[in-house]
């Protein structure tokens, strides 16, 4: 009966380690995956006020550069950026129909612990006098920003949730 409980327990703990390590190669792959090169992230949200978005996006893309900028000609490009996100309807563009007032509600560069990358948090606004007419939105960062190749779009609101991918050639995503 003893031995019947120690192999028991023997495999449960080898189940565990095996999902140990399967979980933690999926968070690594997945941890990997979050900061390529000219591909972004959007998440979108409509809602009863409009639509509310964040966006993560590789600095590298942005302004051509992650690191510290060790330039005025860098620090020049970040202030420009700045400047850029301090306006999301022109670089996020809602039907007219809904007659929305964006506005930016958060700008964060976060950088890695060894410096080496950085991403763009922003996160953005639209309050819509006519939100339930909300039906499409042209993402204008590709023209304004040419390193950018692709942004995964992830969006929920009333019809549902969906997901996309928006590139510089078909930049316009359906809700």
């Amino acid at each position: 009966m003893q031995n019947n409980f120690l192999r028991t327990t023997k495999n449960i703990l080898f189940h565990l380690l095996l999902l140990c390590i399967i979980g933690s190669s999926q968070a690594y792959a997945q941890s990997k995956h979050t900061h390529e090169h000219g591909k972004g992230k959007l998440e979108i949200t409509i809602d009863k006020n409009g639509a509310i978005g964040k966006l993560k996006m590789p600095l590298e893309a942005l302004v051509g550069f992650e690191r510290i900028p060790k330039s005025e000609a860098e620090q020049n490009a970040i202030n420009t950026l700045n400047q850029k996100l301090l306006k999301p309807a022109s670089l996020f563009i809602v039907n007219k129909e809904a007659e929305c007032n964006p506005k930016m509600i958060e700008n964060r560069i976060v950088r890695d612990a060894n410096g080496k990358h950085a991403d763009l948090d922003y996160q953005f606004d639209f309050n819509c006098s006519k939100p339930a007419v909300i039906k499409q939105m042209t993402i204008a960062l590709f023209a304004e920003f040419k390193r950018i190749k692709e942004i995964k779009v992830e969006s929920v609101g009333p019809s549902g949730q969906k997901s996309s991918t928006a590139k510089p050639q078909s930049n316009l995503i359906s809700f």
